[in-house]
């Protein structure tokens, strides 16, 4: 847990300096969102090949290295003097603190396998409240005598000192049994199973694609939401983000307990049913304080759909004897494309059909999500993380393959 809440406490650090660096470098809006994007292409370009070096080295280690990395790229990220040289920080901790997502996640797979017990939700709890710390200090750091570029430097030690202190407690793949009780496969079988696995892991990443499209999307546009839509005074047009933020956590760290109590087909329909009134709610538009309840509401719907699938993907790799980080990587490389495209869509449909017209088409999103997860389950006889051998479950697979409401 703490490896991801150092991941969301630098992230959230960079995310509220943002108008700091357009001043500093005197940015347009286009060299801004360049800025922006250069972080979340760094982390996608490179997610496969860090999938197989977080598998090489094992995840604890992994995780620990990269968040040294991390907290080494984002200390001078106030401090370099030119806008190119800023770019290529930005790709470097893009990539960093992609793999430490990817790592921390394969942990988490690993002590989810390890305990029989859901953990993954709490990991992306961890994050989130990272990320509500690393806004608060952030936010409120011109109040202390420090110069704002001593905000990452200071925080990026903490970070190091954090994960130093984390190794110890983390677990190595190493050290765990990797064969099942059928005993070890056939090399065939297992070639044939483990592209069978690749298929189904990129249907995962399909989903939580159309999840984080709508994640990113409020984390970006709900406090311009609040202030051109809803009419919040100044006082309140951070309260979109933060209620949002505060749902995500709550459901997050709440979302094992449940998950471990009942089917994963209903969490999801409960989750989906709740991120839907969350946006009704937050569209009605009046009164403010009303559209930040909306947005509470999403958040704790939102909370659950991606610790499913990465839950998921970290199960369905085991299955077929891949490490979890390589199955991770190709889930979630497709993931971060949701979470990279579902803001920037935003402003050219504002354009179009203005801010709540916009938002209202997110709803779709939501929909393809649970309909596609609910497809999958069911051609995959409920059980979408195993993998069956037999002819009977490649054809299951291959029919889940064909189906379109599997691909949303």
């Amino acid at each position: 847990m703490s490896v991801l809440f150092c991941n969301g406490l630098l992230y959230a650090t960079w995310g509220v300096n943002v108008p700091n660096v357009k001043d500093k470098f005197g940015l347009s809006e286009g060299s801004l969102a360049l800025a922006m994007a250069a972080v979340a292409l760094g982390g996608i370009v490179t997610m496969g090949r860090a999938g197989r070096w977080i598998g090489a080295h094992g995840s604890g280690k992994a995780s620990v290295l990269s968040a040294l990395l991390m907290a080494m790229l984002a200390a001078p990220i106030l401090l370099v003097p030119t806008y190119p040289l800023l770019l290529l920080l930005l790709c470097g901790f893009g990539i960093v603190t992609a793999a430490n997502d990817v790592a921390a996640n394969s942990q988490g797979a690993l002590l989810e396998k390890i305990s029989g017990e859901s953990m993954i939700g709490s990991l992306h709890g961890s994050f989130s409240i990272g990320g509500l710390c690393g806004a608060l200090i952030a936010s409120n750091w011109s109040v202390t005598a420090l110069t704002v570029p001593s905000n990452f430097y200071w925080l990026a030690l903490a970070v190091g000192v954090i994960a130093a202190t984390a190794r110890p407690f983390l677990k190595s793949e190493s050290s765990c049994h990797r064969t099942t009780e059928a005993g070890p496969r056939s090399a065939p079988a297992d070639i044939s199973l483990q592209a069978l696995a690749q298929r189904r892991l990129r249907m995962l990443g399909a989903l939580a694609f159309a999840a984080l499209v709508v994640e990113g999307a409020i984390y970006d546009w709900a406090a311009v939401y609040m202030r051109e839509v809803a009419g919040a005074p100044p006082a309140w047009v951070g309260a979109g983000y933060a209620t949002f933020a505060i749902g995500m956590a709550t459901g997050r760290v709440g979302g094992d307990w449940v998950r471990d109590r009942i089917t994963h087909q209903r969490l999801v329909i409960v989750s989906g049913t709740l991120s839907l009134v969350g946006l009704s709610v937050t569209l009605c538009g009046v009164p403010y304080w009303c559209v930040a309840v909306g947005f509470l509401i999403a958040g704790v719907g939102l909370s659950n759909f991606i610790p499913i699938l990465v839950s998921s993907a970290g199960k369905l790799s085991a299955s077929a004897g891949l490490a979890a980080a390589e199955g991770l990587a190709t889930t979630t490389r497709i993931a971060y494309l949701g979470l990279l495209a579902g803001p920037i869509a935003i402003g050219p449909l504002a354009q179009a059909v203005g801010l709540k017209g916009s938002l209202l088409l997110l709803a779709l999103a939501l929909i393809a999500t649970c309909v596609g997860w609910l497809s999958l389950s069911r051609a995959s006889g409920g059980i979408p993380w195993e993998l069956d051998g037999s002819e009977s479950g490649q054809r299951a697979i291959q029919h889940v393959a064909a189906s379109p409401s599997a691909r949303c």
